[in-house]
């Protein structure tokens, strides 16, 4: 990959778009060789989809074989095609396709099914998060419930995996640190609890009168058997693993640089978070000069007191529909999908404000945008925060990629961090130009947004790969962010938890760097709805791929 190679001679983020990407044929293919080009990747991509293994237990070991067999296979057939044959859009579809297969084919080589416990957004939250929606808004057919049973059976054997994969672990000096197994256990308490209040009970009390009474008899027992007999049992024994045989063994520390591989494995990380071949150290000296850029931080958000649920989102319904209203002004295409917004309290991470869901692949579940309500949630909306989750950041990018039907599956329904993330920052930029920044405080939640990013790529970078301390990263987040101490910890346990996941958002000076040349390039030629719209049409892709293609549109245009 070679995305941003030159930021280590320059350091700035204009020189993000003088990287490359994979070059272009000097000549065009002859029309014969490319359709039989095309119809070769085409069959080989829609065959992948169809191939690939579902995640319901992805850590086992014969799943982990499997899924390494099946990318082996489609990398050799897909580089067994003549790149140089291929038509513009079937090498687009090659490249990403390619790119995709080696970065996980790479990341094979770490055993990250060793450290299978995440305590900021891991299994446990995912499944109650389900059971939560579930119970919000049951389902009158019976086969929604035979899923999610279905699902609480994987989940059960997911737990059990885990603490095989763990002592495994152990055994081979691959231990997780012992602040992320401290911070699970409380989680794993409440979610193990028999008690009527345990959300995994929702869906049985909210059952629905529009199922037949005697499928929902058996619902509600085969339910009731599953959650009590089997699901809360499995928290509590890994409850029990974890705190009596693995805690005593967990790891000080919180680098990945200390266990076997650990320097390597960032390093991946960091390449696969960001799509490029910049390493942690040059990385660090971006966030450090973009942390300088952006001094003093701008946005000091105000203290987050309780609001009523209802009122702050009808507040964000009606932002929405303002910006719904001046989207034309930046985009010459508008997806027809559309999110719902709802109220909860089961987000991620208690400090975020925003949650998008995307809509799955057979439309469920739907595109949502949470909004926390819990305890120390906003008393308006953040507006800078609905521009990167929803329009027209995280929920526009992901429905134009969704409803772009020529696209092969792969490509509709992937993700590529740096370019989604970058994009939901960059689309905060937008603000002012569709008139949605009028108060002062608002641009200042904007910037607040950059500078968090630019401080995520100091301390992750830092604590996994310079030696920070907690203490270090702790000080240094509170001299830079509006941060309450208990927020400031788990900032620091995700950096633990996902190391290199934060850096995605260095994407968004992608398409700043693209903007500035797109329009010294073009001139009074440069439209920015184009612009967005050329960016966006083809879907998410490594950061350099993007690259080659902004550039021969440029090439087009001029």
């Amino acid at each position: 990959m070679t995305g941003f190679s030159c930021v280590a001679v320059c350091g700035l983020a204009l020189a993000l778009a003088g990287c490359g990407g994979p070059a272009a044929p000097n000549s065009a293919p002859k029309p014969q060789a490319a359709a039989a080009g095309t119809e070769q990747v085409t069959r080989i991509v829609e065959k992948y989809w169809d191939d690939r293994l579902p995640a319901e237990n992805g850590i086992s070991p014969q799943y982990l074989a499997d899924s390494l067999s099946i990318e082996h296979r489609y990398l050799a057939e897909i580089l067994a095609v003549p790149r140089d044959a291929l038509d513009a859009k079937t090498r687009l579809t090659y490249d990403i396709f390619r790119r995709r297969r080696e970065v996980i084919v790479e990341g094979f080589t770490y055993p990250s099914e060793l450290l299978p416990i995440d305590p900021i957004d891991g299994m446990p939250h995912d499944l109650a998060a389900y059971a939560a929606e579930l119970a919000a808004r049951p389902s009158t057919k019976a086969a929604d419930y035979e899923n999610w049973l279905k699902r609480i059976d994987a989940y059960v054997r997911w737990t059990q995996q885990a603490a095989v994969n763990m002592r495994d672990g152990v055994r081979r000096g691959y231990t997780s640190p012992r602040a992320l197994i401290e911070r699970i256990l409380p989680l794993l308490e409440r979610l193990g609890a028999d008690d009527p209040g345990n959300v995994f009970y929702g869906p049985i009390r909210s059952l629905p009168d529009g199922i037949q009474a005697a499928d929902r008899a058996k619902l509600t027992r085969d339910m009731t058997s599953a959650v009590s007999q089997r699901l809360l049992p499995a928290n509590r024994s890994l409850h029990d693993f974890l705190q009596k045989e693995y805690l005593p063994r967990a790891r000080a520390g919180l680098a990945l640089s200390d266990l076997p591989l650990g320097n390597q494995w960032y390093a991946y990380r960091v390449r696969r978070a960001t799509s490029s071949d910049l390493s942690p150290e040059e990385i660090n000296r971006i966030g450090i000069a973009e942390v300088e850029r952006l001094a003093p931080p701008a946005a000091r958000e105000a203290a987050a007191v309780s609001a009523p649920a209802g009122g702050l989102v009808n507040a964000y319904r009606e932002l929405q529909t303002q910006v719904q209203a001046a989207l034309p002004m930046v985009v010459a295409e508008i997806p027809k999908s559309e999110f719902d917004i709802r109220a909860a309290d089961w987000l991620p991470r208690p400090d975020m404000d925003l949650y998008y869901q995307a809509r799955g692949a057979d439309g469920s579940p739907p595109a949502v945008l949470y909004v926390n309500t819990g305890k120390g949630a906003r008393v308006a909306p953040s507006i800078a925060g609905f521009l990167q989750q929803g329009l027209p950041g995280h929920h526009f990018q992901s429905a134009i990629q969704q409803e772009r039907m020529d696209l092969p599956r792969f490509r509709r329904f992937g993700v590529e961090p740096a370019f989604t993330e970058g994009w939901d920052l960059y689309a905060s930029s937008l603000g002012e130009v569709l008139g949605v920044y009028n108060e002062e405080s608002a641009k200042m939640d904007a910037a607040s947004a950059q500078m968090r990013c630019a401080v995520a790529l100091v301390v992750d970078t830092s604590l996994q790969a310079k030696g920070w301390t907690r203490a270090q990263a702790f000080d240094y987040l509170h001299a830079h962010l509006a941060l309450d101490d208990l927020d400031a910890q788990l900032l620091i346990d995700s950096f633990a938890a996902k190391p290199g996941d934060a850096l995605a958002c260095i994407g968004e000076m992608k398409f700043r760097a693209l903007r500035a040349r797109a329009q010294q390039g073009l001139g009074s030629r440069f439209d920015l709805r184009d612009f967005h719209s050329e960016i966006l049409k083809d879907g998410a892709m490594p950061l350099d791929i993007l690259e080659t293609k902004m550039k021969a549109w440029m090439d087009a245009a001029k």
